[in-house]
């Protein structure tokens, strides 16, 4: 083992990462484990994307007996075999490197640089340890990265297909495989290999597909940090969504930042401007594989926000548009699909601007004879902004960003002069800034009862505007619906990155907020920072706002506090909807960390900003929060509201479960029931879960258990609760909400098999044997 001929993969993370500094990304690392019980999992991604040292960081991380083999396959039919070195405790006490099955073979010197030909690579994996060879506590894990690399799909099948030789349907391999294979890629082989893994048959929680691969904008931070980038949470935001979560490109805009005087505003305007002398990379490495004449297709594209398949024909006279954009956008290898129906696709913004500027430097004469045929071709499809964009582009007259096209103000008061329509609109806005939703629908409502001057641009505006105050009542289903119609409608005419699309993409995380969905909300909210650059200062509020909402519901109040109270102090609240929530958020964050004080003194100095109701509710937790005051009190507060109209559904189910919470503290454990019962049957039809998640969390707003039914003894006294690992009080939380198995399974990144066996651990530990019955006695026992 000392004659220096293995190939360890000890030292490759290092080497692969000179600069030291590595981001760690458990939610992939722990999706990876969640998938365990896959034969084959598959990790797709374009260049730059992060996939080899993620894997890498993932083979690190496996227990210290499990068996790693790592393969990186290269363009020449050639491979790089590397395994991990597993100690094992021999006869005499002293450790080895064999796997506990026996010795894998370490004698081959390989030729050129450690290069082994296919079939050679192919045979030392024949040689792994077989499943019969007797039990072991870990399988082996094989990762072959680089499969798109191979040309022969038959050698590739020949490398990979003899490791799951053992893993027969029904029998106990079948539940724990004897070898692991993660398959790695930009895309999967073209033409389609692996006709013997099943390859169709992949279960759904085995494939991590490029989306999942890139950076949130929590990641992105944190790389920042790591990097020793000093930058303001704005900052931040403004280089994710000029990024786009790009790992490559992150990384680059960050050294970028460093390497200069600090203006970020300026650097990634300079990003976008020679795409971050990212040409030759992304002609070299994101294109690699393509004919030139695809490749001409996809630089011809960059000259535009989106492109369908007549666009690209009129561009490259190509008739099989449809198809090359089809294949190009499978796995994001290229383009990425606006939607799954439009039919238009798009470029990553550095990949564009990267291509954008190599014809640009190289090949001026084509530039302004695209923007010439692309100005032609939305002449004849009527859409003039477009129009004129590409027309002044062919002149070599500036134009900016195709995203400065038709972008307004954050107050959304744009409307014609001395039109009634537009006067309604402005005061529908007005009402949703001041928390009135039912206003605002009325003003909806009559705006388009009146005369169509302004062909479909009013409805699509009263569709967002309906969107923004359906989710303010709490009517979820219909706010969902509204944003979903208003992105499809948008994106039928190939518009991307608008500003309607960005109010319809935080709508959605609002509803992901209310429903307790928090990373959904979290990753609807990453979407609209991509899409939305140049930044809206409205829109970036409402970001924050409802970011620092899905914070506090994953129990961090500390950070959702700081950035309330950062939102606040830059005067971006009032651009917030309803201007009043973030100063109403703040007093109930205060709460939550037990600074009643500071609560009640906020309370004092806003409380004629709020609507009665809000203000009645914050009182009402903060009475709870104070240990000597009744719990009647807050009954007493919120009960003259209970017959209220015009309330909307989340106050109404807070207003119950306040004073249900109350009742138990008091002792009345029939009124809390009656309570809880109402609120839990309000917020069903919408699946409104927030309410549910953020009384758990208010500091001091404690519930005393009611004694059991009958004056029967109780089965836990309060030391003696049930232990719940952390993963089945995870799934006990989400019990709430209505949420189904798969959903639950969605969100905490887990296969159903795995929520149903968590589930059985918890209903056994409850004593109970139905969702319901678990949700009343996690309330009981204080686990809820």
């Amino acid at each position: 083992m000392s004659d220096g001929r293995q190939i360890l993969m000890d030292d490759l993370p290092g080497r692969m990462n000179a600069s030291g500094v590595y981001l760690r990304r458990q939610r992939l690392l722990s999706a990876l484990n969640a998938a365990s019980d896959a034969a084959v999992r598959t990790v797709y991604g374009p260049a730059g994307a992060g996939k080899t040292m993620l894997l890498l960081d993932w083979l690190d991380q496996l227990p210290p007996l499990a068996p790693a083999v790592y393969v990186e396959l290269t363009g020449a039919n050639t491979a790089r075999v590397r395994w991990r070195q597993v100690k094992t405790t021999g006869a005499s006490g002293g450790t080895g490197g064999a796997w506990p099955s026996g010795p894998w073979p370490r004698d081959l010197d390989p030729a050129g640089g450690g290069l082994l030909s296919l079939p050679e690579a192919a045979g030392m994996l024949d040689r792994l340890p077989a499943a019969d060879a007797g039990p072991r506590d870990e399988p082996a894990t094989v990762v072959v990265d680089g499969i798109d690399a191979v040309t022969d799909p038959r050698m590739l099948d020949r490398l990979i297909g003899g490791l799951l030789r053992h893993r027969a349907p029904g029998t106990a391999q079948a539940r724990k495989p004897a070898v692991q294979v993660v398959l790695a890629g930009r895309h999967p082989p073209d033409p389609p290999g692996l006709p013997n893994l099943g390859h169709a048959a992949l279960p759904a929680d085995a494939a991590f597909d490029p989306r999942e691969l890139q950076l949130t904008c929590a990641e992105t931070a944190q790389l920042c940090a790591l990097r020793g980038l000093d930058a303001a949470p704005a900052d931040v935001r403004h280089l994710y969504a000029v990024t786009g979560g790009w790992a490559a490109g992150v990384a680059i805009a960050i050294d970028t930042l460093q390497n200069g005087p600090y203006d970020m505003q300026q650097h990634l305007d300079e990003i976008l401007r020679t795409g971050a002398d990212l040409d030759a990379y992304v002609e070299d490495d994101v294109l690699a594989g393509l004919a030139p004449d695809q490749r001409d297709a996809v630089e011809a594209a960059s000259i535009l926000a989106t492109v369908n398949a007549e666009l690209l024909t009129a561009l490259t006279g190509r008739p099989d548009s449809a198809s090359l954009l089809a294949a190009l956008a499978e796995h994001r290898r290229v383009f990425v699909e606006l939607d799954d129906v439009s039919g238009w696709y798009g470029l990553p913004r550095l990949w564009r601007a990267a291509l954008h500027h190599r014809l640009l430097t190289t090949a001026p004469d084509r530039l302004h004879d695209l923007h010439r045929t692309a100005a032609a071709w939305y002449a004849e499809h009527r859409q003039p902004a477009e129009e004129h964009r590409h027309a002044a582009a062919a002149l070599d007259q500036p134009i900016g960003e195709p995203r400065a096209r038709a972008r307004g103000t954050g107050a959304d008061t744009r409307r014609r002069p001395g039109t009634a329509a537009g006067a309604l609109f402005e005061y529908a806005w007005l009402a949703l800034q001041a928390g009135d939703p039912f206003e605002a629908r009325q003003r909806l409502t009559a705006a388009l009862s009146g005369p169509a001057d302004g062909g479909a641009a009013p409805r699509l505006k009263a569709t967002r505007m309906g969107a923004l105050a359906d989710h303010q009542q709490g009517l979820l289903r219909a706010a969902a619906r509204a944003a979903a119609d208003v992105r499809a409608t948008l994106h039928r005419h190939g518009v991307a990155d608008s500003r309607d699309e960005g109010w319809a993409l935080l709508t959605l995380a609002a509803v992901a907020v209310l429903r307790g969905q928090p990373e959904r909300a979290h990753r609807r909210l990453d979407d609209l920072l991509v899409q939305n650059w140049p930044p809206d200062p409205a829109l970036l509020a409402g970001e924050t706002f409802h970011r620092l909402l899905a914070t506090y519901q994953t129990g961090q109040p500390a950070a959702a506090l700081a950035a309330a109270e950062r939102l606040i102090a830059e005067d971006a609240d009032t651009l917030v909807l309803p201007g009043w929530a973030p100063r109403a958020a703040r007093i109930e964050l205060l709460t939550a960390r037990g600074f009643i004080h500071d609560a009640g003194r906020h309370l004092d100095a806003d409380a004629d900003r709020f609507p009665p109701v809000v203000a009645a509710l914050a009182a009402a937790r903060i009475a709870l929060a104070t240990a000597h005051r009744p719990g009647t009190e807050a009954e007493r507060i919120l009960r003259p509201f209970l017959g209220e109209r015009e309330v909307c559904l989340v106050h109404a189910v807070e207003l119950r479960l306040l004073i249900a919470a109350g009742a138990r503290r008091a002792g009345r454990p029939a009124v809390a029931e009656r309570f809880d019962r109402d609120a839990t049957t309000l917020a069903s039809g919408e699946q409104l879960r927030h309410p549910f998640i953020v009384l758990r969390l208010l500091a001091g707003a404690t519930r005393a258990a009611p004694p059991p039914p009958n004056g029967a003894p109780a089965a836990h006294g309060p030391g003696e609760r049930p232990e719940l690992t952390q993963a089945e009080s995870s799934v006990l939380g989400m019990l709430v909400g209505f949420l189904t198995v798969g959903e639950i399974a969605g969100e905490l990144h887990l296969s159903p098999n795995t929520v149903k066996t968590h589930l059985a651990a918890v209903y056994r530990k409850l004593g109970v044997h139905r969702r319901r019955d678990a949700v009343r006695r996690a309330r009981e026992l204080d686990l809820l």
